[in-house]
């Protein structure tokens, strides 16, 4: 073989490698969608209960991450999951009156170094370190003792409508990973409100 068809071969090869790059991403964004509909959030169940003149919600949550989307927090990619709380008086002929609204958020992410996955309470700083995804998960789906409302705001008589919702976030990624993101939106996910009445 002579030098010249190295050569041309060479710079053939150069010339496609960008091409098959771009091609695989494109095929791989095509895929994430379905991937996220294969995942699943919701809240189980929630309760308010009353400890020394503050009104504490417990909570448990049920969230699947499709398989893409773990091998994107393993890559770099950081989830972010918001407690959204909010108690409104409910009133007969007019719009419920809000009261109070709370969002307790908290980070995953994947330590490279030590492979542990840490958990962070964004609101607190507080942080764990677990050594599996799955057992950071289900903490982050319990939520104990979180305190909502001091008590004084709770009149007694009218009835209270409290809510919590999850709302899922993906979208904090490295520059590696930015691509994913430009071509999907899919990369979150929200629960539907579980709600409940409270009264005193």
């Amino acid at each position: 073989m002579s030098n010249t068809d190295s050569a041309s071969r060479r710079a053939t090869l150069q010339f496609l490698r960008p091409g098959l790059l771009l091609a695989m991403c494109f095929l791989a964004t095509l895929a994430a969608p379905a991937a996220l509909a294969q995942g699943r959030i919701a809240i189980r169940d929630a309760s308010l209960a009353l400890d020394e003149g503050v009104y504490e919600l417990d909570a448990g949550m049920e969230l699947r991450l499709p398989q893409d989307a773990r091998k994107a927090i393993d890559a770099g990619l950081t989830l972010r999951l918001d407690y959204d709380i909010r108690i409104a008086r409910v009133r007969q002929y007019m719009l419920d009156d809000g009261i109070a609204s709370l969002v307790q958020s908290y980070e995953i992410s994947y330590h490279a170094l030590s492979q542990r996955y840490l958990l962070r309470n964004l609101n607190t700083g507080e942080q764990q370190d677990y050594g599996t995804l799955d057992a950071a998960l289900e903490r982050l789906g319990e939520v104990r003792g979180l305190p909502v409302i001091d008590a004084a705001l709770v009149e007694e008589g009218p009835t209270y409508e409290v809510g919590v919702r999850a709302v899922l976030d993906m979208g904090t990624v490295p520059d590696a990973l930015g691509w994913l993101l430009f071509w999907t939106d899919d990369w979150s996910m929200t629960s539907e409100w579980y709600s409940w009445t409270l009264r005193r």
